[in-house]
């Protein structure tokens, strides 16, 4: 949805709502619902990620929903066998995660598709303040404007844990983000393989001209 209708689609929807609540259809009840989403709108917190423009893609959505599927199930299927195993394979920590890019509908995605795979959850959300001013525009030098701190029970590898959570980031920008936002994610994901040795990049988040952890420009295929 374009940033400048958003206003007007929000106090529609909740005119919609107010009328809804009073359970019929009049003037005054049309006339109160405009006041009141007025209302709403005008002293509601605002803050600049809420008049950007949304985004959704919806082959890359349906791609997001089946890879966290996925995910839940070989988590589920990983603590089922870690409760009928006698050995403790568990290594609890929490990882602070970066992420460069997104609106809060998106930051909001991750963390509760974090939360809801068994073994890890979002424990804290971080914003920092003014980012937004100093973003230039370059995916290479962007930095962080929210940092989730994620609970984990199989963390020996950190980076490897980390590296899963910006995939899913970079992923869900595909479905949801501006192209801007998915190419910082995707550079981020790209450059931290070197952290992570063995690892490719998943289908949904690689694609063509993406940068390498030194800072050297490689094809890889559009997957």
């Amino acid at each position: 949805m374009r940033a400048a209708l958003r206003i007007p689609a929000t106090i529609m929807w909740l005119t919609i709502l107010w009328v809804a609540l009073w359970g019929s259809i009049s003037w005054a009840n049309v006339i109160g619902g405009v006041a009141v989403a007025g209302g709403v709108v005008l002293f509601a917190r605002r803050d600049p990620g809420s008049f950007r423009s949304t985004y959704f893609r919806p082959h890359w959505a349906i791609w997001y929903v089946l890879v966290v599927s996925w995910k839940l199930l070989e988590s589920n299927l990983r603590l089922a066998w870690e409760i009928i195993t006698p050995d403790i394979k568990t290594y609890t920590s929490i990882i602070a995660v970066p992420m460069r890019g997104g609106s809060d509908a998106v930051v909001n995605l991750v963390a509760n598709s974090i939360t809801l795979t068994p073994g890890t959850m979002t424990v804290d959300v971080k914003q920092h303040e003014g980012v937004d001013d100093l973003d230039d525009g370059d995916p290479d030098t962007a930095v962080a404007r929210v940092t989730l701190y994620v609970h984990g029970m199989y963390t020996r590898d950190v980076e490897a844990v980390r590296h899963d959570i910006l995939e899913l980031e970079a992923l869900a920008l595909r479905a949801f983000g501006s192209p801007a936002d998915y190419e910082r994610a995707q550079n981020e994901v790209v450059s931290h393989l070197d952290l992570v040795p063995g690892r490719r990049i998943p289908v949904g988040v690689g694609g063509r001209n993406t940068r390498s952890g030194n800072g050297r420009r490689r094809d890889r295929g559009g997957t």
